[in-house]
């Protein structure tokens, strides 16, 4: 009896420390969970430079985000963001449907390259939807989300601010043209739908960036016309295909 309570003790122990190391391991714990889960969702590397989390209330920072360019695109990454914030509701931290106050993306740097079957966002798109139709679309038959069960995300303020585009093709190994990206701002994100999963989430943000770029790209053919780099010009027009 003594020794099935010393093995007792010793057990409550180790899950004691486990778990002692996991509140005060949330940094490390989210950046494995981006950079192993993230490119199983988009099909494209993901990596990040740091993560800080606090436990306490929600709050936290992503910081060197780095997304990397589909197969069949020449620049060496489709975005790269300075800096994520996030606020999440503590309270709902372990329920079913989490609650996110805030996430804000600042200041990101996209590339938008056209190829000869579409831009590198709509591809990173399609693998996002690829994935969220896979094998009839539950959560539970989508291994990076499996994981976490049904666990689903409603976002109250959703935003991306001082983003820079550079229009670009293959021919200009990730030159070409950049402008400024007007500010997104997405209220009750998965609010109607009961909550959205994070590739859902995901899809709702490359449909978006997709829709902006292109309207700013169409409005401001002026911009064709200013020059960039040698041969850039004729290069660009095929953006507007």
């Amino acid at each position: 009896m003594k020794k099935l309570l010393g093995i007792f003790l010793v057990v409550v122990a180790v899950l004691a420390a486990a778990a002692y190391w996991a509140y005060n391991s949330l940094d490390l714990i989210v950046r494995v969970a981006i950079e192993h889960y993230a490119p199983e969702i988009a099909g494209v590397s993901v990596k990040v430079r740091s993560v800080d989390i606090s436990a306490s209330d929600g709050r936290g920072t992503v910081k060197g985000l780095e997304i990397g360019n589909p197969a069949g695109f020449s620049a060496p990454r489709a975005a790269s963001v300075g800096e994520i914030r996030v606020a999440v509701d503590p309270a709902t931290v372990t329920a079913p449907i989490v609650r996110i106050r805030e996430l804000t993306v600042d200041a990101p740097l996209i590339t938008y390259e056209r190829g000869d079957h579409g831009t590198n966002l709509q591809a990173i798109q399609k693998n996002i939807r690829r994935y969220i139709d896979q094998s009839g679309g539950p959560s539970e038959s989508r291994p990076a989300e499996s994981k976490h069960g049904r666990r689903k995300f409603i976002v109250d303020r959703l935003a991306i601010q001082g983003a820079r585009v550079t229009m670009t093709n293959p021919a200009l190994k990730g030159q070409g043209i950049s402008f400024n990206l007007p500010d997104i701002e997405l209220r009750d994100v998965g609010a109607r739908q009961g909550g959205l999963t994070p590739s859902e989430i995901g899809n709702v943000v490359a449909t978006e960036l997709e829709a902006r770029i292109a309207q700013r790209v169409l409005t401001n053919i002026d911009l064709l016309r200013k020059g960039g780099v040698g041969g850039a010009i004729d290069a660009l027009k095929g953006l507007l295909r």
